[in-house]
Parts: C-alpha cells; structure tokens; sequence
C-alpha cells in the first residue's frame, strides 16, 4: 500500500467529520448571550423577605392568652388560666362567658375583659393578661435547606424570610432562587417555562402561583410585603445546584469524569461538569475544566447545543481560537448546554503531519529501535 493510500485509510478510519456546519457563529449572537446572571449586582437583600411586624400584637384567631384574675373565688388562691380566641374573635372566661378581643392589643383586651368581670361579677377585678401562645401558618419547606419539611410560622412571621430560618437555612448545594409556591385550583395546571431561572418571573396566567426569587441580581420587579407573606399550604422550594451542568463531548482528557449524587446513590454523568456557583463561565473556559488537551490532539472550534425557551434546539458555532482575543466570537455557558468538539478538516490536518506521518517515519525502524534499547546497541542491516 502505497504512503499516499496509507494516509487516506488512516484518516478515513477516524470518527465522522460533518463537511458542513449548520450553527450560527457566536460574532452573529446578541449580547444577550454574553450577559451574565450569577455575578450580576449584589446579593439578594434577605431583609426584603421579611413582612415588618406592626408596632403593637393585634390578637386574632387561635391566639392563647394567658389570664389572672385575683380573688375571682373568695378566700381561693386562683391560679392564671388560658384562653384561646375563638372563629368569632371571642375568648370564654369563667362567670362572664365570651368577651371580644379581636384586633386589639393587651391593653385593650385587658380593659375589655376587666369591664366585663366589673359589671355585677368582681367589684375593682385586677386583670392579668399576656400572650401565651401566638397563632401559626404551617407552610412546607423544601429543598436545599438543613431541615426540611412542615414549618409552624408564628402570626407576623409568616413570610419567607422566616420559613428559611425555622429550617435552619441554606444548604451548600442550594440554587440561585428560591421558589413560592402557592395554592391553585385542583383542574388548574401550573406550568413551568423551559428558560433560565435567573429572572424574577411570574406565570402570565396567576401571578400568584409560582415567584421565583432570585438570590442574586437585580428582581425585574420590586419584592413587596404580599409577594414574601405566606398563607397556610404554601410551599417555598429551594432548587438544588445539581441541575446546573453541562457537557463537553470530543476528544478530552479521559480522567475528567464526574459523579454526582442522585438521591442517595451516586450516578455517572461522564464529562458533566457543575456550573461555578459565583461566577461566569465563557465556552472557551468550560472546555478547558473539561480537560482540554492540547490544539493539535484537539479540535479548535466547537459547537454549542442549547435549547431556546419554545424547547427548539439552537446550534451555536464558536472558534477557541477567535474568541481568545474576541469577546464576541464566544458565548456565556448555561446549564443543560451540550458542547461538542468539532473534528474539522483542519483538525484532521494537523493530526496528520503531527501524528501520522511522524509514526510513519518511526515504524520502518522500531524493531531495530526496540532491540537496540534492549541491549544489544546495534540496528539491522
């Protein structure tokens, strides 16, 4: 077989190199997709997830108060007795029956009860009162924080400041938002848009199904006090950063593999990679911890597949080489992007002349070689 026949087989022999590339160059994009949305303006504020408390405990449903009533029985030492208040806003007291303390504080709810052991029960009655237990919300946490589940509230605290504090708050592994989520009809669908979750973004059918709360940047909308409050059933869900990865497919180094953990079990993801937590990352960089070797034993373009919001796939073309010294012949990485290296003509080339033809060469003399570094320090004739 001639050299020439050699050359065409060897390279005929390696994987499928497309002739034609059908993805938009990176120089042709927007800036849109060279804007970031982790290390965009400073963190989230959590003071803003907090509902401020009014300046006086208005009693309400399910209140407890805690009641003392010296000499309410002669010659009787009585000791302090609860009282909760009831669906209608009324507490039941021993002689007078029910008396109405809703939306008043203790001082009003003290004189409200104390007129009424006044008239024909106690003469000068001194009533005692104070709160012994506040109403609650239960909502449900869940997700990246260090104790997930049902979350008692106390009134006035329920808001999502509050919640994450009671599960004791963030994980390490928790996401870039957090999510509220609220309660619907049982016919209604809630769905979930396909895009990035780096916007402040409500459902365009209920504005209070689904907030989601970015942890970072600037909210496209001003947080207020009914958006953080928390009704009973509510839901806040903290995402986890597992699902914020990418791929890198071609020839890499073969010992960037990663694992990740599912669940309790840990499952192999290949040359998946998690996005870093407080910074951007260009596709030049993703390649690179992916284990990018080296422009000869690797491709210098790649191509990026990523899904637009409809769900369509979108191909972009990026050149390494370019976008060293071009910020816009590259694109910011997100999470589910798949990149491929492109085994290009040019790529086949210089494989060619840096690999083959030198292993060419060597091959007429390696058994000579081979003898000659086992000892015997002479080459065939």
């Amino acid at each position: 077989m001639s050299t020439f026949a050699l050359l065409v087989t060897t390279a005929a022999s390696g994987c499928f190199a497309p002739l034609h590339n059908y993805a938009i160059p990176a120089t042709q994009l927007p800036d849109t997709f060279r804007m970031p949305t982790r290390i965009v303006g400073n963190k989230l504020n959590f003071a803003n997830l907090v509902v401020p408390a009014p300046p006086d405990y208005l009693l309400g449903v399910n209140d407890v108060l805690e009641v003392y009533i010296p000499g309410m029985v002669p010659n009787v030492e009585t000791p302090p007795f609860k009282a909760r208040v009831m669906a209608n806003g009324a507490v039941h007291l021993p002689l007078v029956g029910a008396v109405n303390v809703k939306d008043m504080n203790l001082l009003e709810a003290q004189d409200a009860i104390t007129r009424a052991y006044a008239n024909g029960f106690l003469q000068n009655p001194r009533v005692v009162i104070s709160i012994s237990e506040k109403s609650a919300v239960d909502v449900v946490v869940l997700g990246e924080v260090k104790q997930p589940g049902v979350q008692a509230l106390p009134k006035y605290q329920n808001d999502v400041g509050h919640a994450l504090a009671s599960a004791n708050g963030l994980t390490e592994l928790a996401g870039d938002f957090v999510e509220v989520h609220r309660r619907v009809g049982e016919l209604e669908r809630i769905p979930v848009r396909p895009d990035e979750y780096d916007e402040y973004d409500y459902d365009t059918e209920d504005p209070k199904k689904i907030l989601r709360i970015p942890l970072r940047g600037t909210p496209g909308q001003i947080l207020n006090h009914t958006d953080v409050k928390l009704e009973p059933g509510d839901v806040v869900m903290v995402p986890s950063r597992r699902a914020e990865v990418f791929w890198v497919v071609g020839q890499l180094s073969k010992t960037n593999a990663v694992r990740f953990q599912v669940g309790d079990r840990d499952r192999e993801l290949g040359v998946g990679l998690v996005l870093p937590r407080e910074r951007e990352i260009d596709v030049v960089t993703g390649v690179a911890m992916a284990g990018y070797l080296d422009p000869i034993d690797s491709p210098t373009t790649v191509t990026v597949h990523r899904h637009k919001p409809d769900g369509m796939p979108m191909l972009i073309y990026v050149d390494l080489i370019e976008a060293r010294y071009n910020p816009r012949a590259t694109v910011l990485v997100r999470a589910g992007d798949i990149i491929y290296l492109n085994p290009d003509s040019a790529w086949w080339m210089r494989r060619t002349f840096d690999r083959v033809i030198p292993d060419l060469i060597r091959i007429p003399y390696a058994d000579g070689m081979a003898r000659w570094i086992l000892g015997t320090n002479s080459f065939p004739r």
